[in-house]
């Protein structure tokens, strides 16, 4: 089982500005956030926790390893949010209005150094399943990036869901189960944490 959690509110996501690669830490919310879903785990045995690099995931992981007494929180680079090159810092809108299909051009080449969707969704997937098959028969527990883990809802459902139609909520849990070399999703964006 593969508990894929978005991180914590920064003041960045409160303003609506493009993160991507900037690191940005939780703001107080997002602190109280990563508390709040740190308590589902309170009950829930995971053996490992990953995590992005970025500090706002890095603080949202420590808050979950801390609940679910798990010791040590693996850092990967590959797990970090999609890079969006020269529009980090920007407003959101600015990304509307320049690259009004950044969640829909798969196959067309970046712009303004944006990563590409499908190079963001081949190390995630890479990276993931690494880490499932390694973890055969256990409980982990991921923590990144909402652009991220939205390409790789993509990939496992074909599509369906992830980027371009999903929006995950600050430190959502989103499940999958990866059983024989496959993966299924299970449940998405669960915020009931924060209600």
């Amino acid at each position: 089982m593969l508990y894929l959690i978005r991180h914590g509110q920064t003041d960045w996501n409160k303003n609506k500005l493009i993160q991507g690669h900037a690191d940005i830490p939780l703001n107080e919310a997002g602190k109280q956030q990563a508390k709040r879903v740190a308590e589902r785990f309170r009950d829930i045995h995971i053996d490992v926790i990953y995590t992005s690099d970025l500090l706002r995931a890095q603080e949202t992981a420590r808050e979950i390893a801390a609940a679910a007494k798990v010791e040590k929180v693996e850092v990967c680079e590959q797990l970090r949010e999609r890079s969006f090159g020269e529009l980090e810092s920007k407003n959101v809108e600015v990304l509307h209005e320049l690259v009004p299909n950044y969640a829909t051009n798969w196959g067309e080449e970046p712009l303004y150094n944006i990563e590409t969707l499908e190079a963001a969704q081949e190390r995630m997937v890479r990276r993931l399943t690494e880490i499932m098959k390694k973890s055969i028969g256990k409980k982990v527990a991921v923590v990144s990036h909402g652009a991220a883990i939205n390409t790789f809802i993509h990939h496992v459902t074909s599509g369906e869901q992830g980027t371009g139609t999903t929006i995950l909520q600050n430190t959502s849990i989103t499940t999958f189960a990866y059983e024989s070399g496959k993966w299924r999703l299970e449940t998405i964006n669960d915020a009931k944490h924060l209600e």
